[in-house]
């Protein structure tokens, strides 16, 4: 399949990182330039990239508590595809996407980090699962929240269902939920560029697109049914 294509996803990832560069995009992502480096070297779409990180000055809406002005966001995502892609099977067999996220005073004042994660992960056996298990899912938590604090409770429950998503389409999604995009004006930039545009539309149409389907009745998957990807609907 054509947006499977190892040099299109190569030149794709240069052009991303040209973008982030020019709209000055706040973080540390020099994990891309080393990605971008070594994708020559393989035969297919695989990669593993650690603490991505994006830096956030301000108060986010609702954060507790509230006198909290700076934030890190660091990503952590492993994607690897089969030898062989066809758009009845999910193309992907390993993956792994984890938010954790630090939040300081200020700037200058990240003596006492305030920590909270976000795991997204995939599970192909839902055969017998003892809870509801979609395929491809949120949960909050994850290691970075294990005892934390002696008060907190964090359950595994309940995992939320979402498409799987590429470096791509984890930019995108970090860049417009942390991002406010009146004090940031690249985000509103971004989004309106033609080259991003055309980079997550590609990545969309490579992971969503077939995920989506599952909702129509009349497509034909084995992986991306609607009883996999939303389990609590029931038919």
């Amino acid at each position: 399949m054509s947006n499977w294509d190892l040099r299109i996803f190569r030149n794709d990832l240069s052009v991303f990182i040209k973008l982030l560069k020019r709209e000055k995009v706040t973080g540390d992502f020099s994990e891309l330039d080393t990605l971008l480096d070594k994708i020559d070297g393989k035969e297919q779409i695989e990669y593993k990239i650690e603490n991505l990180a994006f830096y956030i000055t301000g108060r986010i809406p609702g954060t507790r508590p509230d006198d909290l002005n700076y934030c890190q966001v660091f990503l952590d995502h492993m994607l690897m595809v089969k030898d062989e892609v066809n758009g009845d099977c999910d193309p992907l067999h390993g993956y792994y996407f984890d938010i954790n996220i630090s939040v300081y005073k200020s700037t200058k004042d990240t003596a006492k980090s305030y920590t909270s994660s976000w795991h997204h992960d995939r599970h192909s056996n839902i055969a017998n699962v003892k809870f509801t298990h979609p395929v491809y899912h949120f949960q909050f938590g994850g290691k970075k929240m294990e005892l934390i604090d002696e008060e907190m409770s964090v359950l595994s429950c309940p995992r939320i269902p979402h498409p799987p998503m590429d470096i791509f389409l984890g930019f995108h999604f970090i860049i417009a939920n942390y991002f406010n995009n009146k004090q940031y004006p690249f985000v509103k930039s971004l989004l309106k560029d033609f080259d991003y545009q055309s980079i997550i539309k590609r990545a969309q149409e490579r992971l969503w697109t077939p995920y989506f389907k599952a909702f129509d009745s009349t497509y034909v998957h084995e992986d991306f049914t609607l009883e996999k990807v939303f389990p609590l609907y029931l038919s």
